[in-house]
């Protein structure tokens, strides 16, 4: 079997290196994620939902919601549907375009995602513990931009998500 030079050594190696880890840190991470929201019977999607409608503009377009969780609008309306059957959304007439509605988070889909965001960042704690999360937290949002740009998607470079108790001490609590 001939081999690549280029991918034994040096830049080119670095970089496939790279990907395999992108993709094998994605699985792990999923995996992770699906676990936690199985014990809540949620799916990550819904939990993705719930966490930019929390931490983003909130009543938000689904479309808006869509690109920031990477989700294809069938598959945003098939979320939303699934929450709202939850109480955990809200549909709200669009002020702006009388032809469509805007979601908002409820004060219940607050509470779930509070209490699952708290189960998945205490697993989170555990698997980095050791770790400068803030240097390598610098070191994700440096790959994800470039990612970002190669796609021309909107940037995550400002996002962050306070704890529920700097929410609650910024007035910044349920959106409901």
């Amino acid at each position: 079997m001939d081999t690549r030079p280029d991918l034994e050594t040096g830049p080119g190696a670095e970089l496939a290196t790279l990907v395999m880890l992108l993709g094998r840190l994605e699985r792990l991470n999923e995996s992770l994620v699906a676990e936690v929201c199985a014990v809540h019977g949620v799916s990550p999607s819904e939990l993705r939902v719930l966490g930019a409608l929390q931490h983003g503009p909130s009543p938000a377009r689904p479309s808006d919601i869509g690109r920031r969780v990477v989700q294809t609008s069938g598959g945003m309306t098939s979320t939303l549907r699934r929450l709202e059957q939850m109480g955990r959304i809200e549909r709200l007439d669009d002020p702006d375009d009388r032809r469509s509605r805007r979601v908002r988070v409820t004060a219940e889909g607050v509470r779930f995602y509070d209490a699952v965001l708290s189960e998945l960042l205490e697993r989170y704690a555990l698997a980095f513990s050791g770790l400068d999360v803030g240097a390598e937290l610098e070191g994700v949002r440096r790959v994800t931009g470039a990612l970002e740009r190669s796609r021309g998607v909107a940037s995550s470079r400002e996002w962050g998500i306070p704890a529920p108790a700097a929410r609650a001490a910024t007035g910044d609590g349920p959106r409901s």
